[in-house]
């Protein structure tokens, strides 16, 4: 390490000059756009994440209510099977009444022809339930339905939005990672050594301008002699307080 935690540290790194100061500037530029862009994409994925979850909630949601409303038709066409089975039979048992001369046949079949009309009175029931119930849930369905896709849609736009910028920000992201790559190339190993371990320390700000007569990365005030020295050879010092390289003017 390089003893960044002291102000009274000793840099093992003394001076820089103003070529290395303007490549290490253009580096440390390419470095807080790449964290730019990391940043976003970092928070585009976790919005989109979000965004997923809802949108497949509310096509279940959607998907529910019709799969519902679709067994609902299914229990009527069959209740109205029955009913009318039923009454195919009922008919059929009434005809033979008027035929048997048997009296234990003709009780036999009064027993079934009660049996049969309490059965098409119980499903008669059940058929007017379900319908008041179909019927109930095809006005919440009318009414929702619109809502739940317009949501749907908009959910869809967002997204199809944020994958196109995250996209667009991979590719920016590649580019500034070459660029990294290529200004890297022309910097000392030393320096860039100083600046990489110290970039995390420094908050990506490892080199900084003297902002009214202070450091603009710490905020103390630099001693009058170095900054004098600073504007008279336009030297790039190391701020005593910080430790980051300060530049007057580059």
């Amino acid at each position: 390490g390089w003893g960044f935690e002291s102000s009274r540290a000793h840099h093992p790194l003394k001076a820089m000059n103003r070529e290395d100061a303007k490549l290490v500037l253009k580096l440390q530029e390419v470095d807080l756009q790449i964290k730019r862009f990391e940043t976003r994409v970092k928070r585009i994925r976790e919005e989109l994440k979000k965004l997923r979850e809802e949108l497949e909630a509310l096509l279940k949601e959607k998907e529910d209510l019709l799969r519902k409303k679709e067994e609902l038709e299914r229990l009527r066409k069959e209740l109205r099977q029955e009913i009318e089975e039923a009454e195919e039979q009922l008919r059929r048992t009434e005809e033979r009444l008027m035929q048997v001369t048997r009296d234990t046949e003709y009780k036999a079949l009064l027993r079934e022809k009660a049996k049969l009309e309490d059965k098409i009175l119980k499903k008669s029931y059940e058929l007017e339930e379900l319908e008041k119930e179909l019927e109930r849930l095809t006005k919440k369905i009318e009414e929702l339905v619109p809502k739940i896709e317009r949501k749907i849609k908009d959910l869809e736009e967002e997204i199809e939005e944020l994958e196109l910028e995250e996209r667009s920000l991979l590719e920016r992201l590649k580019e500034a990672e070459k660029e990294r790559e290529e200004v890297k190339r022309g910097v000392p190993e030393e320096l860039l050594r100083f600046y990489e371990e110290g970039k995390e320390h420094f908050e990506g700000l490892v080199l900084v301008p003297v902002e009214e007569e202070a450091c603009s990365g710490c905020g103390i005030k630099i001693p009058s002699l170095l900054l004098s020295k600073m504007i008279k050879e336009e030297s790039i010092e190391h701020c005593p307080t910080c430790g980051r390289f300060i530049y007057y003017k580059l």
